[in-house]
């Protein structure tokens, strides 16, 4: 090192020792393996890992490799700073694993549920040594060195495992399955099975999967795989049993089925032919037995311990069966054969028959078989003869009638006969006047069933009541009557007059007014004219005389009326006012800026037909925008107005600023050394709240502190030019900038940070370097300062010789300032400021 007096010092240090380590590390073929590890002898060392003795590239990290049997041997060593220590040997041996050469016997091992089972077995061949270890999962989970028992309580298949460990290595492991097929179910039987005495009897069925049949053995014995076929010959009771066998397992217990043998009884005592009429009332059939069951038909499968009542609604013949029972066996059916005679319906008729009073009548007819006619419901004398009802009196008159079957009568169907009176002609209100085109109401009459007509006789009716239509002006007749049942009276007439409306007035439309313009009373070409403000309602008025105080479009309606008894108003012509209004003054931006010397656009503003005047007193405008001068800074003001319907409006003002262009100084080109830092002090014109400025350079980094200020610290590494771009967003001048370059000169300067004066001869003083040799000869002027700003030590042509002293004293440990003054071979001064820290 060469201080500002040109001094030189040079430290060796010692290297560092090898590291502690373990060694040898045994692995199992396959392992997993840990990184290595070793043990720093100083704190602060760090570890380098080798797979070389010598030479190689270091890393801080190794894990061996547990794939191949064998010896490897690694290196580690240690480093204190760029100093590193011996390497020492870590020895990895790779054991090998033996997999066992297992013959497991008869896997899978199949057993039938509930089975006493027994140990299982594995044959392997082993290194002198090797154990058989026994799991019950693939991974994982504790072992035994006892073979396993399987259990057969539950059904399904269960995997066992064996390995063999050879010293600390244990092998794979290989599967050993074990099924437990569940005991069959029991075959599905029908019990009991039941028979008649000395019926044909069937083989006995069960469902199900290789079925043994054991006779009437429910333990031991012989089977047979044939179904028995039980005797009949003898009424009892016998036990037969069956089993299957579905996945190699017989069910248990065996399956029981229960053959019982009936005696037949005699058949049941009956009376027959039983004669009933239809109709009528039925009691239950009886028969003379034991356990009777009665049938449909002689050969019906089932039937019912209730005795049938026969149905008397169809005429025929119907035969029913009885049998009388023992157990599940039934007699010989015995017949009852039910006759039942027909009775006829009521007959079919037409009622009401209606009339009206005085009207010819014919006689009462029916549908049906040798009728009678009768005048009451019940009882009462008949006759074969239908009568002739008499429309003599008005009212209802009922009328019977039945039919005959031989001596059978049926129901009595009535025939109501009603006489109805002949209406009066309706009362009605006539003759009925309207508009042409009004709203017409439907037409009234006061009477009961009315009937409307459009003809004072024939014609087709309606009991829809008529609203006349008042589209056609003229004269028109409506017909309308009054009816009761079928009876129909004479006709009305109602007269509906329908006057014409008169057409709609002749007017001028629209009228137009200016804004206070004098207005003169409405005009239109009619009779009889009514002057409204609104299109429909309102009163009757004169012709009005518009009002122009504001412009607005107002609308006014006018009709014409007929004279004489019916006043009719025909429709109503529209007349439009329209006022117009004196336009606004038109919509401007004001004030406007512009810079100086830069020629401006024309001015502009909103509205339609615009004239530009010099003067807000001016009376001859121009339609052509004018252009402002920029020739002059100061403010200068124009007018416009803007016309609508031939009226102009008032002038509106527009200032025009002129402002002055920017102007910016960056500073005058200054020179500095290599690490100094300068302030550059921008100076511009702008002042707005706002403004912006901008540093650029021509180099990267720029080295300031801010780019967006006008005076910030530049610390260029190299010879700079800085632009400095300022920008007025309230000024209508484009943004300017100058330029200034900071000459960078090589720093020679080099200072430690930190020393150690306790005396051991070793970094006891604060060294300060010119490390380039181009600090002029007068050296450097050193001052060092505590933090209370103290001064503990200065010196002129500075040789390296402070050792933390101040006045003879040492100084306590900390953190101290420094500032350096110096002067470069060129001349140009420096000044570093640095903090240097004490240590002991």
């Amino acid at each position: 090192a060469v201080a500002c007096s040109g001094t030189t010092s040079v430290v060796v240090t010692a290297p560092p020792p090898v590291p502690v380590v373990v060694t040898p590390l045994t692995y199992c073929q396959g392992a997993t393996a840990l990184p290595l590890t070793a043990t720093v002898t100083t704190v602060g060392n760090i570890l380098t890992y080798y797979t070389v003795a010598t030479g190689g590239t270091g890393v801080t990290l190794i894990t061996p490799s547990t794939t191949t049997i064998g010896s490897t041997t690694y290196y580690v060593s240690q480093k204190a700073g760029i100093c590193e220590g011996p390497r020492t040997p870590i020895v990895v041996d790779v054991v090998a694993t033996t997999t066992p050469a297992v013959t497991i016997s008869g896997s899978p091992v199949a057993y039938c549920q509930n089975i006493t089972a027994t140990s299982l077995a594995a044959n392997a061949t082993a290194v002198a040594g090797g154990t058989l270890n026994w799991y019950t999962m693939a991974t994982g989970g504790p072992s035994s060195t006892t073979a396993i028992t399987p259990s057969t309580t539950a059904s399904g298949t269960t995997t066992y495992y064996v390995s063999q460990t050879i010293g600390t290595c244990e092998g794979p492991r290989s599967p050993i399955v074990v099924n437990v097929t569940a005991t069959s179910a029991a075959p599905i039987v029908t019990s009991p099975v039941n028979y008649c005495q000395n019926a044909p009897t069937v083989a006995l069925i069960a469902t199900g999967t290789n079925l043994l049949w054991w006779g009437t053995s429910s333990t031991g014995g012989s089977n047979s795989s044939s179904a028995p076929s039980p005797s009949a010959l003898t009424a009892g009771t016998t036990i037969y049993y069956v089993t299957q066998n579905t996945n190699g397992c017989i069910s248990n217990p065996r399956t029981p089925i229960s053959v019982t043998v009936n005696a037949i009884p005699a058949a049941p005592g009956v009376t027959s032919p039983v004669a009933l009429c239809q109709n009528s009332v039925a009691t239950p059939l009886t028969a003379t037995g034991s356990n009777l069951t009665w049938y449909a038909t002689a050969t019906a499968p089932t039937g019912t311990v209730t005795a049938p009542t026969p149905s008397t609604l169809t005429v025929g013949s119907t035969t029913y069966w009885v049998g009388a029972a023992n157990g599940t066996c039934q007699s010989i059916r015995s017949s009852i054969t039910v006759n039942v005679s027909a009775t006829p319906l009521a007959p079919t008729v037409t009622t009401p028959v209606t009339y009206c009073q005085g009207a010819s009548s014919t006689a009462l007819t029916a549908t049906g078989t040798n009728l009678l006619w009768y005048t009451v419901p019940v009882n009462g004398t008949s006759s074969p003869t239908a009568p002739t009802p008499s429309t003599l009196a008005t009212g209802t008159f009922n009328n019977y009638v039945s039919s005959t079957i031989g001596t059978c009568e049926g129901p009595r169907a009535l025939i109501a006969v009603v006489i109805n009176p002949t209406p009066a002609a309706p009362n009605v209100v006539s003759p009925l006047s309207y508009c042409q085109g009004a709203t017409a109401s439907a037409l009234v009459a006061s009477g009961f069933g009315l009937l409307w007509y459009q003809n004072p006789t024939g014609g087709p009716s309606s009991t829809s009541i008529p609203t006349p239509s008042t589209l056609t002006a003229g004269t028109f007749n409506f017909y309308v009557s009054s009816t009761q049942g079928i009876c129909e009276g004479p006709r009305a007439n109602i007269v509906v007059n329908v006057v014409a409306t008169p057409t709609i007035p002749t007017v001028t439309s629209p009228v137009v007014y200016c804004q206070g313009a004098v207005a003169t009373a409405l005009t239109a070409t009619g009779t009889s004219l009514c002057w409204y403000n609104t299109p429909t309602g309102g009163l009757c008025s004169t012709a009005p005389i518009p009002s122009t105080i504001n412009a607005v479009n107002t609308n006014y309606y006018v009709s014409q009326s007929t004279t004489g008894t019916t006043v009719c108003e025909g429709p109503r012509a529209l007349i439009v006012v329209t006022v117009n209004p004196k336009p606004v003054a038109p919509t401007v931006v004001t004030p406007r800026n512009i810079c100086a010397n830069i020629t401006a656009a024309a001015l502009t503003a909103t509205g339609t037909n615009l004239l530009w005047y010099a003067t807000a007193t001016s009376t001859t405008g121009s339609a052509t925008a004018p252009v402002p001068t920029s020739s002059s800074v100061g403010a200068t003001s124009y007018f416009v107005s803007q016309s609508a319907l031939n009226c102009e409006g008032p002038k509106a003002e527009i200032v025009v600023n002129v402002r002055p262009a920017l102007t910016v100084d960056a500073g005058a080109n200054t020179t500095i050394a290599r690490g100094a830092s300068i302030q550059l002090n921008g100076i511009t014109s702008a002042s707005a709240i706002g403004s912006t400025y901008l540093w650029t350079g021509n180099v990267t980094p720029l080295a300031l502190t801010s780019t967006t200020i006008l005076n910030p610290i530049a610390n260029p590494i190299q010879t700079t030019t800085y632009k400095l771009t300022v920008t007025d967003p309230s000024s209508p001048c484009p943004s300017a900038f100058a330029n200034i370059t900071v000459n960078v000169v090589q720093s020679c300067i080099n200072v430690r940070n930190a020393f150690t004066p306790n005396g051991d001869g070793k970094n006891d003083t604060w060294f300060v370097y010119d490390q380039n040799f181009c600090l002029a000869t007068n050296g450097c002027h050193v001052n060092v300062f505590n933090r209370y700003g103290t001064k503990v030590f200065e010196s002129k042509g500075y040789t390296n010789n402070w050792n933390g002293t101040f006045k003879g004293n040492p100084l306590p440990d900390g953190t101290y300032y420094s500032v350096i003054d110096f002067v470069l071979f060129d001349g140009s001064k420096q000044t570093i400021r640095k903090d240097v820290t004490i240590l002991r």
